[in-house]
């Protein structure tokens, strides 16, 4: 298959991850698996994580095929996990009043069974029965509550460098100059904080919805570089980026701070460890015009 690049366009440079590589990845969710113990056997459990940044992650919801809301989190897996020790019934509570799901029930967000983890030592317990379970279909499947990309969760060898901390909106939540409509600009209409630290504080999650009353979707949004708006292009726009954010992008003043480590989480190829599956790997890499070891 040739490399289809619109007019005015640069194709994607071999040995580099083009921005529709990193934006279908981001997109997708990974699918692991860990183990609950069955006498002497260990049976698979599936569970889903999402593949994001280091710090913010995402949820996007469609009705009726259209992108209708994006819902970015930056809360601490920790804090959820510490939360859930001393109070899971309130996390149970927030839970329904941040995703609007009064449906969602205590015993959805908890492991039925002690859960364990296979390394090369054998297997290993990383989760009791009736813990907290941060890879719960409300915390990926069906919603971003929390960020889980630090869960240890059968998608790696090893438990993931601590990232430093998460991303956070150092100046509120951008009024103007990145959703436009038709040349129209729509952000105060389309962004908002969904949940902040305290009163006045800094969000922790940000919203990005297209109006009850509107009749189209964020699909038709442009961002500042004239792209059109995908979850991964706000949020290198919300950072300070303008295109370029994959080969490191530094935080502006009206960006996200990025914390210690100073730049856009996602620095090429090497910071995307949860390609979904061996097969579909190399066919995007080869799409990408980036060589496939053997």
């Amino acid at each position: 298959m040739g490399q289809t690049v619109p007019p005015g366009r640069k194709p994607a440079v071999p040995g580099k991850a083009g921005p529709g590589l990193l934006h279908l990845t981001c997109e997708t969710l990974a699918l692991g698996c860990l183990f609950e113990r069955r006498g002497a056997a260990y049976i698979r459990v599936p569970v889903h994580r999402r593949q994001q940044m280091l710090g913010c992650e995402w949820h996007s919801r469609r009705i009726a095929g259209l992108l209708r809301a994006v819902s970015y989190t930056f809360e601490a897996l920790e804090d959820w996990t510490a939360m859930a020790e001393e109070a899971p019934g309130q996390v149970a509570l927030l839970y329904r009043g941040i995703l609007g799901r009064p449906e969602i029930r205590e015993e959805d967000l908890v492991w039925r069974s002690d859960v364990y983890s296979r390394g090369p030592e054998g297997y290993e317990l990383v989760f009791r029965a009736g813990s907290y379970n941060p890879l719960n279909a409300w915390n990926t499947v069906r919603g971003a509550v929390h960020l889980n990309g630090g869960a240890r969760a059968g998608f790696e060898p090893a438990p993931l460098p601590d990232p430093g901390g998460r991303l956070r909106l150092s100046a509120g939540v951008p009024e103007r100059g990145l959703l436009f409509l038709g040349g129209r600009d729509v952000t105060a209409e389309v962004l908002r904080p969904a949940r902040r630290e305290g009163l006045a504080g800094p969000p922790r999650r940000l919203e990005a919805a297209v109006p009850d009353d509107a009749d189209w979707s964020l699909c038709d949004l442009t961002l500042p570089d004239g792209d059109r708006f995908t979850a991964l292009g706000l949020f290198n726009a919300l950072l300070g980026g303008s295109g370029g954010g994959p080969n490191g992008a530094e935080s502006q003043d009206q960006g996200l701070g990025a914390g210690p480590t100073g730049h856009w989480a996602m620095a090429g190829l090497g910071a995307v460890p949860f390609l979904p599956g061996r097969l579909v790997a190399e066919a995007l890499l080869r799409r990408a015009g980036i060589p496939v070891q053997p």
